[in-house]
């Protein structure tokens, strides 16, 4: 089953992080000045071992731990030396060197039909690490500070394009135009309200790629008026060159299920940015659930929300610029895949533990933050090119998720001790993590599948 693309590209992603590059880096950054008992290799591989997570032992167990896994015996002060700012320097040149990697490594790219103008999804959103309240107070004597991390990956390969770690909580939508520039030509972006911004939309069409949103059910929606109003000086009247939209008339008459695509619409009272709008109408239960939520923001927030918002409840808004000749259908289905960067960041906190918090020194609080980034990059690459190869195969559909977790947890320090080794044992290896794939990951066979599969099939 097993192509030779897939292991030269996994091969070609280890070998940015062999031993020689390492101690490279680590020299390179200061980590290593002079020889060590703990090189930095071996500190690589601990960090393996552990899948990331530096906070969730003491210094006594991560010294057992080396002992025990790679026969190294270190003090609990010589292992505590370890953590320093040349450490983190370290860490974030192992990303970077990760990411450059990623970009010339070719990997390979989840097939969708031929007539799909655009050749990646790239996601994006940002995730939250906080320091408990209960101890910001002792947070603040060891300098350890809440962080945002903000991701963007392309969903049909696994490659991640763009990757921000922020100390100072800056806005989205200002971090969403940090990774325009580098945005190439057929490229779909997707991202949630947060991101949403009229002038970041007309870059994204500067770079001929592509954009596809939600939009807040207060928006400014209008059709441009065809016989605007004139003063007597001659002058039109501004507020007359627009007729907004009345979306609760039309969500009335929507039945649940239904799509509706408005034509020559303008959002925005001051931008009137002219995009495909499409609407979808929700079913009564769905409508239920969008309310409670609605009513438990307001209960966290303590402000009110506006009975437009209530009353739009039972519909969803979309902005795009993709071509017409794809159905309104089609993109509710391309809007549901944003839905992987919230699994991504589930993988994050629920299995990798990065935000699991504990008062240590500052250096060693964010070794652990960039460590769990490097596993998780890394672990991400390699289940989605799992995942290409096991669909086109196999034609089974594998959660990412799972397949994530399943390696940055239990396979990533077998792959790389075995890519260390022999070619054959490292295939071998990658086989063994493919068969366990297919009996433990299987997304069920539902009647409509899954937003993938149903695209692939549209």
């Amino acid at each position: 089953m097993l192509k030779s693309k897939t292991v030269q590209l996994v091969e070609k992603l280890f070998t940015c992080i062999r031993p020689e590059r390492v101690d490279e880096i680590a020299k390179e950054t200061g980590f290593i000045k002079r020889k060590r008992l703990v090189t930095a290799n071996d500190f690589l591989t601990l960090l393996f071992h552990l899948h990331g997570n530096f906070a969730k032992c003491s210094i006594q167990e991560l010294c057992t731990k080396i002992l025990t896994e790679q026969d190294i015996s270190v003090s609990r002060a010589g292992l505590d030396k370890k953590f320093t700012p040349e450490a983190v320097l370290f860490l974030q040149q192992l990303i970077q060197e990760l990411l450059s990697e990623q970009k010339t490594a070719t990997p390979s790219v989840l097939a969708l039909e031929e007539n799909w103008p655009f050749r990646s999804i790239r996601i994006l959103d940002s995730s939250a690490i906080a320091v408990p309240d209960h101890q910001k107070k002792r947070a603040s004597q060891t300098r350890q500070t809440s962080a945002k991390l903000q991701l963007e990956f392309d969903a049909l390969s696994g490659v991640s394009t763009f990757l921000h770690l922020d100390f100072d909580n800056v806005n989205d939508t200002k971090m969403g135009g940090e990774r325009i520039p580098f945005l190439s030509e057929e490229e779909l972006c997707m991202q949630d309200l947060g991101y949403f911004s009229f002038s970041q939309f007309k870059k994204i069409e500067e770079n001929e790629a592509f954009f596809l949103t939600k939009v807040r059910a207060d928006a400014y929606l209008a059709y441009q008026n065809p016989f605007p109003s004139y003063h007597s000086n001659g002058k039109v009247v501004q507020s007359s060159l627009y007729h907004r939209i009345d979306l609760e008339k039309l969500c009335q008459k929507m039945e649940p299920g239904e799509h509706l695509e408005l034509e020559g619409v303008h959002f925005g009272r001051d931008a009137h940015f002219p995009a495909r709008c499409i609407l979808f109408a929700h079913d009564n239960d769905q409508r239920q659930r969008r309310i409670s939520k609605i009513d438990r923001r307001k209960t966290k927030t303590g402000k009110k929300p506006k009975q437009v918002v209530r009353d739009l409840a039972g519909i969803t808004i979309y902005m795009t610029n993709l071509p017409e000749w794809i159905s309104p259908s089609q993109l509710t289905e391309l809007y549901r895949l944003r839905w992987q960067v919230e699994l991504t960041f589930k993988v994050l906190k629920s299995y990798l533990k990065m935000d699991h918090f504990k008062v240590m020194k500052q250096e060693r609080w964010l070794c652990h933050l960039y460590a769990t980034i490097l596993v998780f990059l890394i672990s991400q690459l390699i289940a989605y090119q799992l995942r290409n190869v096991i669909w086109e195969e196999v034609q089974l559909e594998i959660s990412e998720m799972v397949s994530i977790r399943c390696i940055a947890t239990e396979w990533l320090p077998k792959l790389y001790q075995a890519w260390g080794n022999r070619k054959k044992a490292f295939k071998s290896c990658i086989d063994t993590v493919i068969r366990l794939l297919i009996k433990t990951a299987r997304k069920p066979k539902s009647q409509r599948g899954t937003a993938f599969k149903r695209l692939q099939t549209s």
